[in-house]
């Protein structure tokens, strides 16, 4: 449950609102909010909060049928302060909270099939936490099944104690993902350099097929082994940039749904892509809240301009 700031008391001091968050569901939410199938597995608290999670999720179209609940934590809080140009920076209250106490019994088998792409990332990896097995579980069935893994490492230092640990994981979980989405800010941290070309090589070495690469304002990349394509930045006021990433992925997951990853990677099909996640990732960051802030479908389309907008670079 994302709290984000919601004007101010008398005194001066901060509202914070509750908003329902936390980065996959948002994007399992986005995707759905454009017409997709899309679930969420995890566990959140028995309590409002939890409640009040499943039932936004389940209102935006998502299905929920795969979101446990739990006695023995409450649900995660993030407490985000904005900055005027709309970035964020995050407080988080979780020791532990519901989602690190997913278990591998809440995986249930034969839960995937060819054509469904898994969207994970880093948050519920903490080690020593059953999530853990849960999602190496989830791995495996996935990628047993012919399913598309894709990998947002989406970093909040605020959650590890150690960061060599976040970066060794990190690179443990490059090579299982057929998808990469990363941001421009985590790009020294993970490859110790921020060229984007380097990263996505390395990336490229390790098994992966398409790298994502989000740059905030500056729009963002994507990167195949014999192809790249630029989406400029859209000059907007950004109120809010909680979940902008998420909306992002949303989008660009339901270009790769249901098709053959090769055909996705095809260049004219692969910049529209490209154009369309950026487009949904700029309207999220007009408005307040992560998943009231990604785009339905008539909303995305409104805003789509010409593809070809889309620079094309030089191949990887």
């Amino acid at each position: 449950m994302d709290f984000i700031p919601a004007g101010n008391e008398p005194d001066g001091s901060p509202l914070l609102a509750p908003k329902p968050g936390g980065a996959t569901a948002n994007t399992a939410v986005a995707a759905a909010k454009l017409g997709t199938n899309a679930a969420v597995i995890g566990k959140v608290g028995d309590d409002g909060f939890g409640r009040m999670m499943i039932d936004a999720i389940s209102g935006y179209g998502a299905c929920v049928k795969y979101i446990g609940t739990t006695h023995d934590a409450c649900t995660t809080m993030g407490f985000v302060t904005l900055s005027q140009d709309g970035d964020r920076e995050f407080t988080f209250a979780r020791k532990p909270g519901a989602d690190m106490l997913l278990s591998e019994d809440d995986i249930p088998n034969g839960l995937f099939i060819p054509g469904d792409i898994l969207h994970f990332g880093s948050l519920a990896l903490i080690p020593g936490t059953p999530s853990v097995k849960a999602h190496y579980k989830a791995f495996h069935m996935a990628k047993k099944s012919g399913a598309i893994l894709s990998f947002d490492p989406n970093i909040r230092f605020a959650l590890w104690d150690d960061r060599k640990a976040l970066y060794d994981l990190i690179i443990e979980l490059i090579p299982l993902a057929d998808i990469v989405k990363i941001s421009s800010d985590e790009l020294s941290f993970i490859f110790g350099t921020d060229e984007e070309v380097a990263a996505a090589t390395y990336s490229f070495a390790k098994g992966v097929s398409v790298v994502f690469i989000t740059r905030g304002k500056d729009g963002a990349a994507v990167y195949t082994r014999s192809f790249s394509a630029g989406a400029p930045g859209n000059p907007v006021k950004a109120v809010d940039t909680t979940g902008a990433g998420d909306a992002f992925n949303g989008a660009m997951l339901t270009r790769f749904l249901g098709r053959p990853l090769d055909e996705c990677l095809e260049p004219e099909y692969l910049s529209k892509t490209l154009h369309m996640a950026n487009t949904a990732g700029t309207i999220c960051v007009t408005r307040k809240g992560a998943m009231t802030g990604s785009p339905t479908l008539n909303e995305l389309n409104a805003a789509i301009t010409d593809p070809a907008e889309a620079r094309i670079g030089d191949s990887v």
